[in-house]
């Protein structure tokens, strides 16, 4: 019987549609009705110069259902990132752990370590502040009080590449544009919280979370009168000093409520340094003044007393689809590489292996290309049928199929569609990976139809002449009408009023 399946599994989408027989999808009037229903939808005139990429697929009866340029490759944005779950889900297993380890140079002397002590990244991704902190209650439990030599952090696991060559160019601060590093924080990001004085004229408070000393603040801003504009303007700066500096300018409101701003770090392993250090010393551990925290190599002999292993990696995928995590994809690309192709993990190396297994899967690759597992480029061309081939063969694979579209966002309830779909039979029942970057409005997953049916879908929308949120709403009607579909009940080509009322707003 396995053999069977697996045999099965490995049929292309194409061979699957040439054996369904001589009764086509479109004589079906439930088919029918559903193809006048999208047809009404994507024939809006305000969609008439976008460039469309749709196909509609039943997996539980394999057969295309809707097609509107099918193979026509076209930027899939962030919803490259479900390939790339699936390809790690297949070759690493939904079980694979990082291990994020410390060392000291030398035996403790009592209770002094006299060397310097190592701290040592694998590439987890999900390394986060109640993990450091585990890690240093691990160390504190070594008996060690005090340090004397440096804190050295060693992130040559992966190269030393912060940025995919086919990333977006921008030097923007925000967390999406996180450098990757096997040593790695908090997703390199950090949060600065605002709140005004305690009369006018008193600085803005401005808060670091965490508050490791990496983040220097130079704070010039204001507390100004009640019920004038929030106006401060936050953002980091070149500097020598080590860590990062953010300066504040502005003013905000007597009374007002608390703002807040994210950023992205530019030094993940002393990043990482910091945190440990920080964490350490409130567990009572103190370091010499002369201590400095160092981007090194550990050296062979250097003895390890603790580690931390990280979430499986089914977790660390949802925590990617859910939230379009772009540092985390970009990591998961090098652990490819790594554990596939050898050390040290490398962004070519990875999309060599996610390349191969493309071609092992037997996804038609005509006009394929994927130069960024993260999807924040404008190089990546795929094809609504080239997704849905990606879908079924994930439906097909019952150890990839459940961790899959546990990470997906679920329409109106979480992730990246939280806000989107409420009000409308797709809400909880519809599960995909969203994506965007200017022009560009993609939505591929699954949704279980209203007579129980799985349908996998993927719609992609290119137009340079509209933001990316102009686009969704055009989605949200067609999952709509791919939720309300049944075999039982003939749909009506034009949807009522009241279930055509749904939010369209929302994240990328």
């Amino acid at each position: 019987m396995s053999v069977l399946r697996h045999s099965f599994a490995a049929l292309s989408l194409a061979t699957i549609l040439s054996l369904s027989g001589n009764v086509t999808a479109a004589e079906d009037p439930h088919v029918k009705a559903l193809k006048g229903r999208l047809d009404y939808i994507f024939k809006n005139d305000k969609l008439d110069k976008s460039s469309l990429g749709i196909e509609v697929y039943s997996l539980s009866h394999q057969k295309s259902l809707y097609s509107v340029n099918p193979k026509t490759t076209m930027l899939p944005a962030s919803a490259v990132k479900l390939l790339t779950a699936a390809v790690v889900l297949r070759k690493l297993g939904p079980d694979f752990k990082y291990n994020t380890e410390v060392f000291f140079e030398k035996s403790l002397k009592k209770d002094v370590l006299e060397g310097n002590i190592y701290l040592v990244g694998s590439g987890d991704p999900s390394l986060v502040s109640e993990r450091m902190f585990l890690l240093a209650g691990e160390v504190s439990r070594t008996g060690v009080k005090e340090i004397k030599g440096d804190l050295i952090v060693d992130d040559w696991a992966f190269d030393q590449n912060r940025y995919s060559s086919a990333r977006l160019k921008t030097k923007t601060d925000r967390p999406y544009n996180a450098p990757i590093g096997a040593l790695s924080f908090n997703y390199n990001t950090t949060t600065v919280y605002f709140r005004p004085g305690e009369k006018i004229g008193d600085p803005v408070r401005v808060i670091v979370e965490p508050d490791t000393g990496y983040i220097k603040v130079k704070n010039t801003s204001k507390t100004a009168k009640a019920g004038s504009k929030f106006s401060i303007n936050a953002k980091r700066i070149e500097s020598t000093l080590q860590g990062d500096v953010i300066t504040v300018q502005g003013s905000m409101p007597l009374g007002g409520e608390e703002k807040l701003q994210y950023f992205n770090v530019l030094s993940p392993a002393i990043y990482s340094g910091f945190a440990l250090r920080h964490m350490l010393e409130q567990r009572g551990i103190k370091f010499s003044e002369s201590s400095q925290i160092v981007h090194n190599q550990k050296p062979r002999s250097a003895l390890k007393v603790a580690d931390q292993e990280s979430l499986p990696v089914r977790d660390i995928v949802t925590l990617m689809n859910k939230f379009s995590n772009n540092f985390i994809a970009e990591s998961l690309i090098k652990t490819l590489g790594r554990e596939i192709k050898g050390a040290p993990g490398t962004t070519k190396n990875g999309l060599t292996v996610l390349n191969e297994e493309i071609l092992r899967m037997d996804v038609g690759t005509t006009g394929l290309k994927i130069v960024s597992g993260s999807g924040l480029t404008r190089e990546n061309k795929m094809s609504a049928r080239q997704f849905i081939e990606i879908l079924n063969i994930a439906y097909l694979d019952f150890e990839v199929l459940p961790e899959l579209l546990t990470s997906l966002p679920i329409a109106g309830r979480d992730g990246t569609l939280k806000r989107r779909m409420k009000g409308s039979k797709a809400f909880g029942r519809l599960r995909a990976k969203t994506g965007s970057i200017d022009g560009v409005a993609a939505l591929v997953g699954i949704v279980q139809s209203q007579g129980g049916e799985l349908l996998a879908f993927s719609v992609l929308v290119n137009d340079r002449r509209k933001p990316s949120y102009q686009l969704r709403k055009w989605q949200d009607y067609f999952g709509q009408a791919l939720a309300e579909f049944s075999r039982k009940t003939v749909m009506r080509v034009v949807p009522s009023p009241d279930k055509a009322s749904m939010e369209s707003k929302g994240k990328r």
